[in-house]
């Protein structure tokens, strides 16, 4: 048909403006107008279209230019009726186009192998996007991703709720959304895509199909189809080319549309059945019950909603990492202000008492800017949901999967890290830990296992803890191939504790064979690896028979942390707080020195390594006598270890500093701060000092 691509892409830029319709905005309506003007014009160019069809295209276009025109001049008595008459004569013109295009192309010869290879070339030429449309894509590319999430929570929400009109409504109103958006920017894969899986969920809400099983999945690959389409569009923008083709895309569109037709549908377009069942867009959105008097006290429910919530702006990531990164440079300019108060100006209490009360300005001023870094943990949460819904049907498995705490805030930049370690536990729990439904019943369990992840905060750190009710870790089983692997020596004693955490070694896995899912070796050692890099730690616990439990802890930011100052020598170091046991004294008896293994403190029976730092740092002591200083004992992975100080100065939060790519990366050191007096700290990296300490 020709000028249909124009004519589609009008009809669609047509449908996205009647949702943002509002009987004040003049300007909306002005611009819809024109574009009903365009559809007129085109309607009466194409000349190899079924006459009938055509005439009533362009009569229901007309009519609905007409009542704008009304609607503009202030002609109508009720305005938000007269514009539920223009949606629905937009909807009606959609339901035309499509069935003006089945009889074109029911007339249209097959192609030749020339035109199909023609088609193909022309197909594959993907247009990049011009320049002034790459602020409107970018936040195209945003709010569909925040769509795709709401598509997919509401699916996985709907696959216990079969009956849920609400949540499936939801999810409609999210591919609508892509659809009307990717058709006013002429994303024409994206919005077919958008719009096929529409059709199949508005079968769905009709009560014409059942959305399960083969259904359901192909609505879940449409959403991974259309993260990927959203991801290259990203990526063509950033990188001014073509968009990426996705070559199983019309793969998917042809199982949309077979699911689709699988289903009775009570009738086609053009009986008067089917132009019955034909509602407009709009009725789709709200709900069932559409008496008047509902449906007024529904807008102003919504009014009220609307008064009451937070307004919200976007604000680019990097502005607000300056801010933050401003904030920290306040609040050590504020520090040195007040050392110099304290040291030199003691005698003036109006001052201090001044310097005080900015400090504390200061103080909840860099609070203020760290929170706006802070996001709820649910996306990831949500992640793990599909991850298990996935896996499970993979493994033949049934799992009921749970969450707590989705609402529980940390820094932004540790959710983007913290997915990857949870993808591998939650699989690692998924085929180790839960049992076939058979074995499950052959040890008296339900048939159903469970898997529950949680976040909630204790002590200034965030805790995520993943339990599941499967089989428990085998001691004796990870001991022996431990052993096998030369990881342990046979015969060396170890806790249960211990034991469990002998699988975070890289190439251990207990699992007989290798699966798609796990069995290599490497996810748990990744796992460790990413915690400690978010200087956290990761606890196990597990009753063989009855289940595990994975705990994490981690800070609730990259930016701070909270120390405990000591001194070398003349200088001072920072210790991160959450590594240290406890700190003494030593008395002679206790320190021994043991070959190959050099100088050992005796702790509460077990020999602990001990590390001099003066002599690490290269740093003068104010004495070498080990019973005159102060013994930290600081753990890390299990492993404990003495660190030798001079004195120990107080606890104090400081903002990190990298050192920058000239120094490199020192072992033993992961940053600096700057103090009170604008000296720097340097702030001890204790992994590295526990394997300088153990080797």
């Amino acid at each position: 048909m020709q000028n249909s691509d124009k004519l589609i892409e009008l009809i669609e830029q047509a449908a996205c403006s009647t949702n943002m319709l509002s009987p004040t905005d003049f300007s909306e309506l002005d611009k819809l107008q024109k574009i009903l003007d365009e559809i007129n014009e085109n309607i009466a160019e194409i000349s190899d279209g079924p006459a009938q069809l055509l005439e009533q295209a362009k009569d229901s276009t007309s009519e609905a230019a007409e009542l704008l025109q009304k609607i503009l001049q202030n002609q109508v008595e009720d305005t938000n009726k007269s514009i539920e008459s223009v949606s629905q004569a937009v909807s009606t013109l959609q339901s035309f186009i499509e069935q003006i295009e089945q009889a074109s192309e029911a007339a249209e010869p097959e192609e030749t192998e020339t035109t199909a290879a023609e088609n193909a070339e022309t197909e594959s030429q993907q247009p990049t996007v011009s320049e002034e449309d790459v602020p409107l894509v970018l936040d195209f590319i945003t709010e569909s991703n925040e769509h795709i999430e709401s598509a997919e929570a509401g699916l996985l929400e709907l696959e216990t709720k079969l009956d849920d009109n609400e949540v499936l409504n939801q999810i409609f109103r999210a591919f609508h959304t892509i659809k009307g958006m990717a058709g006013f920017l002429n994303l024409t894969d994206i919005g077919s895509l958008a719009h096929s899986a529409e059709n199949l969920l508005d079968l769905a809400r009709k009560g014409e199909l059942v959305l399960a099983d083969e259904n359901m999945d192909v609505v879940f690959e449409s959403v991974d189809m259309l993260k990927k389409m959203i991801a290259g569009l990203k990526e063509s923008v950033e990188n001014a080319k073509a968009a990426p083709l996705q070559k199983h895309l019309p793969q998917l569109l042809a199982k949309l549309k077979s699911s689709a037709q699988g289903q009775s549908l009570a009738a086609s377009f053009n009986t008067p059945q089917g132009q019955k069942n034909d509602k407009k867009l709009d009725e789709i959105l709200t709900a069932k019950d559409e008496s008047k008097p509902k449906y007024t006290a529904s807008q102003e429910n919504v009014k009220i909603k609307t008064h009451t919530s937070d307004e919200k702006i976007k604000v680019s990531t990097a502005r607000l990492d300056n801010l933050i990164n401003m904030a920290g440079e306040l609040v050590i300019a504020q520090l040195m202000v007040a050392e110099e108060a304290n040291t030199k100006l003691t005698s003036e209490y109006e001052l201090n008492h001044k310097v005080v009360h900015q400090g504390k300005i200061v103080r909840e001023l860099q609070e203020l800017s760290m929170s706006m870094r802070m996001v709820p943990i649910a996306g990831v949460f949500q992640k793990m949901a599909r991850l298990v819904r996935d896996l499970s049907h993979k493994a033949d498995k049934k799992i009921n999967f749970s969450t707590q705490g989705e609402e529980t805030e940390l820094d932004r930049s540790i959710v983007d890290k913290i997915a990857d370690p949870l993808v591998h536990m939650v699989r690692n729990s998924i085929d180790h830990g839960i049992e076939s439904p058979q074995q499950r019943a052959e040890a008296g369990k339900k048939p159903t296992g469970q898997i529950e992840l949680r976040a909630f905060h204790q002590a200034g750190n965030i805790v995520i803890e993943i339990e599941d009710d499967g089989k428990g870790l085998d001691k004796e089983r990870i001991l022996k191939k431990a052993i096998d692997n030369g990881i342990v020596e046979a015969g060396q004693e170890l806790s249960d504790e211990q034991i469990y955490k002998l699988i975070f070694h890289a190439g251990l896995s207990t699992a007989q064979k290798v699966t798609s899912v796990s069995g290599r070796g490497v996810g748990m050692d990744v796992v460790r690896k990413n915690i400690e890099s978010l200087r956290g730690k990761i606890d196990i616990s597990s009753i063989h028979g009855k289940g595990t439990t994975f705990t994490i802890r981690l800070p609730l930011t990259l930016a701070i942390i909270d120390g405990q100052i000591v001194k070398v020598g003349d200088d001072r170091y920072i210790i991160p707080i959450n590594s240290i046991v406890h700190t003494f004294r030593p008395q002679a008896d206790q320190l021994s020195s043991v070959q190959n293994r050099g100088e050992m403190v005796t702790v509460r029976g077990r020999l602990l390594p001990l590390v001099r730092l003066y002599k690490l740092f290269g740093t003068v002591p104010a004495t070498e006598d080990t019973t005159e200083s102060l013994l930290v004992i600081v753990e890390e992975n299990g492993k404990k270890c003495c660190l030798l100080v001079d004195e120990l100065l107080g606890q104090q939060q400081v903002v990190i500093k990298s050192l920058g790519e000239g120094l490199g990366k020192a072992k033993g050191i992961s940053g600096g701060a700057i103090m009170g007096d604008g000296k720097v700290s340097l702030i001890l990296d204790i992994p590295g000092l526990m394997e300088l300490a153990w080797d």
